[in-house]
C-alpha cells in the first residue's frame, strides 16, 4: 500500500485533486484524480520498479496506440496518465475482434529498439538456454524432448542479428487494453518494453482468456486461430510467431519449476498445452 503522504505530496506538486478511491493493481497502485489535463489517473509503482523504462516507451508512441503520459516524476515511481475507460478486450468482446485489435495495436506500436532499451530478447532466451541447462537433468516436470527443442530454438533465433530490432510491449493482452472515448479507440497500457523482433508480441494473447482455450472443441485449432489472427493484424509471419510464442511460454514454464508452488501441475499443464499446440503436428 503506497503511503498517503507520497500521494498528497504528488498531487500537490502536480494541482491534482483526487476524485475517488485508491485502487490497488497487482504492480501498482492508482487514484484518480482531475487536474490541469482534465480527468488523469495517478499510477505509482513500488521503489525499484522499472519505470523509466515505461515511461521512455510511452514517450516514444506519444499517445498513439497507447496511453497519454502527462507527467512523470521517476524518482518517485509516479505517472501520471490520461483517464481510460475501464473496459478492455475481455468479454463481452469477441475471441476475433480482441485478436484483431491487439494485431493492429502491435502494428501501431511497432517502432526500432531505442539504444536506452537494455531488456533484449537475445539475452532473455540465452538465459532461457542456460535455465534448461541448470534443471534438465534434475526435474522431470517437464519432458526433455521439450527442454531439448526449446534449448536448441532459444540459442539459434539469439544468434540471429534482428532479434533485437524493434520496440515490442512484452505485455500486449487482452487485459492490457483500454477504450479511449475520445476518438473512440482501445489503446495499450502498462507497457513491458523489451528490444525483439514483432513476433515477440504475440504470446501472452495465447494464455490469456484461457476458459475460452479450455472450453474450446479442439484446443489446438483455437490457440493456432488466435495466433493467426493476431500475426494477420500485426504483420508477422505466422510460422515465425509459432517458434517465439513457443520459446515465451517455455520461459514462463521453467521459470514455473524453478518457483514451485502449489499449483505448479496446474501451471505446467496450461504451458506444455500451449507449447504443443503450437509445435508441428
Amino acid at each position: 500500500m503506497v503511503d498517503a503522504r507520497l500521494i498528497g505530496a504528488l498531487t500537490a506538486a502536480w494541482g491534482l485533486t483526487i476524485t475517488g478511491p485508491s485502487v490497488q493493481g497487482p504492480c501498482s497502485t492508482l487514484v484518480p484524480v482531475a487536474g490541469a489535463h482534465g480527468e488523469a489517473v495517478l499510477k505509482i509503482e513500488p521503489p525499484g520498479s522499472p519505470i523509466r523504462d515505461e515511461l521512455r516507451a510511452l514517450t516514444a508512441w506519444g499517445g498513439e496506440g497507447a496511453v497519454r503520459l502527462l507527467a512523470a516524476d521517476p524518482s518517485r515511481s509516479a505517472l501520471l496518465l490520461e483517464r481510460l475507460e475501464p473496459r478492455d478486450l475481455g468479454p463481452p468482446v469477441g475471441m476475433i475482434d480482441a485478436c484483431e485489435e491487439i494485431g493492429r495495436l502491435a502494428r501501431t506500436l511497432d517502432r526500432p529498439a531505442p539504444s536506452w532499451l537494455k531488456d533484449r530478447a537475445s539475452d532473455r532466451l540465452r538465459a532461457l538456454a542456460d535455465t534448461i541447462d541448470a534443471i534438465r537433468t534434475t526435474t522431470h516436470a517437464l519432458p526433455r524432448r521439450l527442454l531439448e527443442r526449446g534449448r536448441s530454438l532459444a540459442l539459434d533465433l539469439a544468434g540471429e542479428p534482428d532479434v533485437d530490432a524493434r520496440l515490442v510491449h512484452a505485455q500486449l493482452h487482452q487485459r492490457n487494453v483500454l477504450w479511449r472515448p475520445d476518438p473512440g479507440e482501445w489503446v495499450a497500457i502498462s507497457p513491458h518494453p523489451v528490444a525483439a523482433e514483432p513476433a515477440w508480441v504475440v504470446a501472452p494473447v495465447l494464455w490469456h482468456r484461457w476458459d475460452a482455450v479450455v472450453s474450446a472443441y479442439d484446443v489446438r485449432a483455437h490457440l493456432n486461430f488466435r495466433l493467426d489472427l493476431v500475426s494477420d493484424a500485426a504483420g508477422i509471419d505466422t510460422d515465425r510467431a509459432r517458434v517465439v510464442s513457443e520459446l515465451r511460454v517455455l520461459s514462463n514454464a521453467v521459470e514455473q519449476v524453478q518457483r514451485g508452488g502449489a499449483d505448479l501441475a496446474e501451471q505446467l499443464t496450461r504451458h506444455v498445452t500451449i507449447i504443443k499446440a503450437l509445435q508441428p503436428a
